[in-house]
């Protein structure tokens, strides 16, 4: 006997009939297009990005590659059938895609190139990461805004680069049909007993007048996932003793002029961030040991125009590279470390600008 479901509509309810999903091509589309709808909690995973679809490897195409906040590779398959012959054939052919990924991208470097194909790619609409040069370009935006002051890049990063390494992949089958016995089964044997993350994503579905309601809904045994190690953020002394010489001179003055200009100090793991005292506050810059300088221009509020003008003077001034669309960066050596000094009081200019201007719009009459 077919489930019903009621469908409220203003003060009516309509009947909803259990139904079927066919179209594995449409799903797969939609869940690219709408990955907040994969039931994450119910998975004990975090916030998704999608990296890839049909993303090419040895094994064959893998339906949809997805990374999660706490550093997570999540492989996707799509299976519809209810034939529970194919439901097995499908978990031998996620595994076979955790190993063919593993071989082809096994360090980070590799697995990011993987992804920036896809984001570079007419394939992806995804405006967030489109074109993005970095890993870092693309996620530390979108999960900073989900994690908030919480959030730590370079502790994502280790986090993600150890799970490359070793192949701990989450394996994600989204099938319907996953409630008999044998699915049931399997799944428990493959989550305790082979102590593997193989989970599901079961799609219940009614229908009423050619309308559907698809409704996705996780499936998972277990101890839950591990996530990111908790890690104390690091500190003034601790950062600059990492520090090679002269950037720890220079990091040192940059901190003290931050402080004298009341700037915003964020201590991540690894690094710390300089970041306007404004709201929401707005990052300009970063360093991180043993000598890396970053210029950040991506919330700066400024005009394309004149953001341009500012990095060619930047430019001018030390030799900074481009490490992504808003990141230039620079190493602080022995060779460079005057100059540093002198892009340093560029950015500081800047940073005197737009405070000024955002305080004139804060006193403007409402």
């Amino acid at each position: 006997m077919k489930r019903k479901a009621l469908l409220r509509a203003g003060d009516e309810f309509v009947v909803l009939e259990e139904s079927r999903f066919e179209a594995e091509t449409q799903l797969q589309e939609a869940l690219k297009s709408n990955p907040e709808v994969i039931p994450v909690s119910d998975l004990d995973l975090a916030e998704v990005v999608v990296v890839g679809r049909e993303t090419s490897v040895p094994a064959g195409a893998i339906d949809l590659l997805l990374v999660d906040a706490e550093g997570r590779v999540i492989i996707v398959e799509t299976k519809l059938s209810r034939n529970p012959e194919l439901r097995r054939q499908v978990v031998a052919q996620v595994l076979d895609y955790g190993a063919s990924l593993w071989r082809t991208a096994p360090t980070l470097k590799q697995f990011e190139a993987l992804v920036l194909r896809y984001w570079q790619s007419d394939a992806c609409q995804d405006q967030r990461v489109k074109d993005a040069a970095t890993l870092r370009e693309g996620l530390d935006p979108i999960f900073g805004e989900t994690r908030g002051e919480q959030w730590d890049y370079d502790l994502f990063e280790s986090t993600l680069s150890d799970n490359v390494s070793n192949g701990q992949h989450v394996l994600l089958v989204v099938a319907s049909g996953l409630t008999d016995k044998l699915s049931r089964d399997l799944l428990e044997y493959v989550n305790l007993c082979l102590n593997l993350p193989l989970y599901a994503v079961e799609i219940d579905v009614f229908e009423t007048k050619g309308q559907q309601l698809i409704v996705p809904r996780g499936v998972r045994y277990g101890r839950k996932i591990p996530s990111i190690p908790t890690r104390r953020p690091t500190n003034r002394t601790a950062f600059l003793a990492a520090c090679e010489s002269p950037a720890s001179e220079f990091f040192a003055r940059m901190l003290d002029e931050a402080g004298q200009k009341g700037m915003t100090i964020y201590w991540g793991s690894v690094g710390f961030s300089v970041r306007m005292p404004l709201e929401p506050a707005v990052t300009v810059m970063y360093g991180y040991p043993p000598d890396k300088f970053q210029v950040y221009t991506r919330d700066w509020g400024l005009d394309t125009a004149a953001v341009e003008q500012f990095l060619r003077n930047l430019g001018e001034k030390a030799p900074f590279s481009g490490s992504g669309e808003y990141t230039s960066t620079l190493e602080v050596d022995g060779a460079s470390s005057e100059r540093a000094v002198v892009a340093l009081q560029l950015v500081w200019d800047m940073v005197d600008e737009m405070m000024a201007a955002a305080r004139a719009q804060q006193d403007q009459p409402d």
